[in-house]
């Protein structure tokens, strides 16, 4: 729910203390704090914090204070310079009942700076001309929870009961698609060959000298205050530099004296990562090693051709004298001189290329393509370099769960990348937090207490320094296409990571679309728990965990097709379904067998699987409970066999018991912050229901209620704060 004006009427005139009411529990919370300021809160913190207009350096979002009032169909009128609601033609309190938890919002436009933001119609926030009657209060959200999405085109059809059963796609169209992918193809250099920057006019006896006297500069550093002449001297001397000499001058490091190394590939087809080595046509040079996997290398490389300032400048002869030299570093992703996992990368180039046709900007949160090429039978592909991904930050976080107005907002990205993805024809397939990049790692720290301290792994503890950090920017990217197919290309018969794999494809009955949903939905509960909802890896126990957290076992329906698929070997099946899948079900109740039993009735599955099944989790919403409450309390539980005002009840029945008998505020907990968990619960269910006929779509799940929402916490003062 966006920040807006908020109200409520009483009979009687209140004290403005009262504003959380019967609703708020625990005198001392946050919320009621800020609620007690919230006039303050609105006009100071989210109008200057929360600021995106050009001229504010905070990148959040602001409310527009120039909007003239806007009076809707029931004659209620707000006034955006005070926050106040009035009725007109209302007589006055005394003597008229009206619902005194009814509260009118008026939802805010949000307003971005960012020129690969302002650029587009489509990345815009809600600008809802309506009052929303809600009985909640209005607490803020953060702008990219708001975010809209306009489909691209009309979206390809979910698989349906007979796809279930044949759907793997075209392996013709695949390889017809891959046919038209054209490379560049790089030439290894020679010994005599000089760098993009060097002027071919140049005679070889001055190139002796240029570079003798590039490298005394070099010793002496960069000169901002020179003449004229000399800069373009400067410049020009700057384009005969090697290209280690050329780094090192740019990035203020010592030069290496050493000899350039060269580009190996080992027997398997990998490229043999060595720092300093220099690639594609003397244009690359490798600083670090991102990751690895059976594709090949991701490596943070420093761009020199690419360094347009460099290059534009030395073109004009003209310099900067008041600006420093900012190299340029780009991601080169080098997959393996093997023709299968060439093959792969150019499934890869035709999804990024795609991408990049629809989405130039980047405003979907993709990862955007710079170029490709082929160097020395190896595929490179160049894209941006961005931060760390959310795991790697997870990891070195005090405390690895993100607040909620945080899990909320990267929700809402990640969503709308994935209808993006899907209107093109696009299956992300391999979802995960590794492949979610945060765009800004700025974040706030702040000190753990001791006793949660003690409590952390020897790793943890280093990796965080006993601080819990707060993201002052929730901006993501999702990044790895490696495994993204078009809908009507061919399907490999097992996809995704273990840990968000979705059961129709350990059942082996083809997936399409749902299976990034599914995804979607076990990364949403990790940001909020911090821990992987699925820590298995085989399949027996990943079934059993899916119906604890579902509550319910596998529709007989899909578990049917299974067989029925298996027998008459439809499809294209994992090669290990029937030792791994099929026996573990009974063919007549169509049913999981787990604990499993002998004839005799004695349990043949170990007891370490049981209890760590059983440990591990439980159902969704009891799971979710359990993890949230180290934030508002021992009382805090969800039923989602209940209604929200059940639920409810039942909270403050047993809250107010504890304060009667304990005499002691049971936690930070209003009726807000309830429905905001509440609903995240009810999303997350329909994101895992086991059919993938019946799933919820990505558009859909835009469209939940609890995008509708707002939370008050410690992600929400933190964001824009430096």
């Amino acid at each position: 729910m966006s920040v807006g004006t908020q109200t409520r009427r009483k009979r009687t005139r209140t004290n403005t203390n009262n504003m959380v009411g019967g609703d708020g529990i625990g005198a001392e919370s946050i919320l009621e704090g800020m609620l007690a300021r919230q006039s303050s809160f609105l006009q100071h913190n989210l109008r200057d914090g929360l600021n995106f207009a050009e001229g504010n350096d905070s990148g959040a979002a602001v409310v527009n204070h120039n909007e003239p009032p806007f009076i809707d169909n029931e004659n209620a009128i707000v006034d955006l310079d005070h926050t106040k609601v009035e009725r007109i033609g209302e007589e006055d309190d005394e003597g008229h009942e009206e619902d005194d938890d009814l509260i009118f919002i008026k939802e805010q436009p949000v307003y971005f700076a960012s020129p690969t933001i302002l650029g587009s119609k489509n990345y815009t926030s809600t600008t809802s001309k309506k009052f929303k009657k809600q009985r909640t209060i209005s607490l803020p959200q953060l702008p990219h929870a708001k975010l809209l999405y306009q489909a691209m085109r009309e979206a390809p059809r979910v698989q349906n009961n007979d796809e279930l059963l044949h759907l793997t796609g075209s392996t013709s169209k695949t390889l017809d698609g891959n046919r038209k992918v054209n490379l560049r193809v790089i030439q290894s250099p020679s010994p005599m060959d000089h760098d993009p920057f060097y002027s071919s006019s140049v005679s070889p006896k001055a190139n002796s000298s240029a570079s003798s006297d590039s490298d005394s500069m070099m010793d002496s550093g960069l000169n901002y205050g020179q003449t004229a002449s000399n800069t373009t001297s400067h410049k020009r001397s700057l384009r005969r530099l090697s290209a280690p000499r050329l780094t090192a001058k740019l990035v203020g490091k010592k030069a290496k004296t050493k000899k350039r190394s060269n580009f190996k590939t080992d027997k398997d087809g990998h490229y043999v990562y060595q720092q300093g080595d220099v690639f594609g046509g003397n244009r690359f040079l490798v600083e670090q090693l991102l990751g690895q996997g059976t594709f090949g290398k991701v490596l943070k490389c420093y761009d020199i051709a690419g360094d347009t300032t460099i290059e534009a400048e030395a073109q004009t002869h003209t310099w900067n004298s008041t600006a420093s030299v900012q190299p340029k570093y780009v991601a080169v992703k080098v997959i393996r001189a093997i023709d299968r996992y060439r093959e792969a990368a150019k499934t890869e180039l035709r999804v990024l290329q795609a991408i990049l046709e629809n989405d130039p900007h980047g405003q979907y949160q993709c990862l955007i393509l710079q170029e490709c090429f082929d160097y020395k039978n190896h595929i490179c592909i160049v894209t941006d370099l961005l931060g760390r991904s959310v795991y790697d930050f997870m990891c070195a976080n005090g405390v690895a769960r993100f607040p909620g107005s945080h899990v909320q907002a990267m929700a809402k990205q990640l969503i709308r990348s994935v209808c993006f993805l899907h209107d093109l024809g696009i299956i992300h397939t391999d979802l995960k937090p590794e492949n979610v990049l945060l765009c800004d790692e700025t974040c706030v720290e702040k000190n753990l207490p001791l006793d949660i301290v003690r409590t952390m792994s020897a790793r943890r503890k280093e990796a965080s320094g006993g601080k819990r950090k707060f993201l002052t920017n929730p901006e993501i990217k999702i990044i790895d296409f490696g495994s993204a197919v078009f809908h009507n290309e061919y399907h490999p018969p097992v996809i995704s990571t273990r840990h968000y794999r979705a059961p129709e494809i350990v059942l082996g009955l083809g997936w399409s679309f749902p299976c990034d949903v599914w995804s979607i939905a076990c990364v949403l509960v990790e940001l909020v728990t911090g821990e992987s909802l699925y820590p298995i890896h085989e399949n027996l126990e990943h079934m059993a965990m899916m119906q604890r957290i579902n509550g319910e076992p596998f529709p007989p329906k899909i578990v049917e097709k299974m067989f029925y698929k298996a027998t008459h070997k439809l499809g294209n099946s994992p090669s290990d379904l029937s030792s791994t899948v099929l026996k573990h079900f009974d063919k007549n109740a169509l049913s999981l067998q787990w604990p499993e039993k002998n004839k005799k009735g004695d349990y043949i599955t170990k007891e370490k699987s049981i209890k760590r099944v059983m440990s591990s989790c439980d159902r969704l919403d009891i799971h979710i409970s359990k993890k949230i409450r180290a934030d508002y309390g021992e009382w805090l539980s969800i039923n989602w066999n209940l209604t929200p005002e059940k639920n409810w009840a039942l909270i403050r029945s047993k809250a107010l018991n504890e304060k009667k008998y304990n005499g002691m505020v049971a936690g930070d907990l209003n009726k807000e912050t309830f429905l905001f968990w509440y609903w995240f619960v009810d999303l997350c269910r329909k994101m895992f229901e086991f059919d993938p006929t019946k799933r919820i779509t990505a558009k859909e799940a835009l469209d939940h209620e609890w995008f509708s929402l707002g939370i008050l916490d410690e992600g929400i003062t933190c964001f824009g704060k430096f």
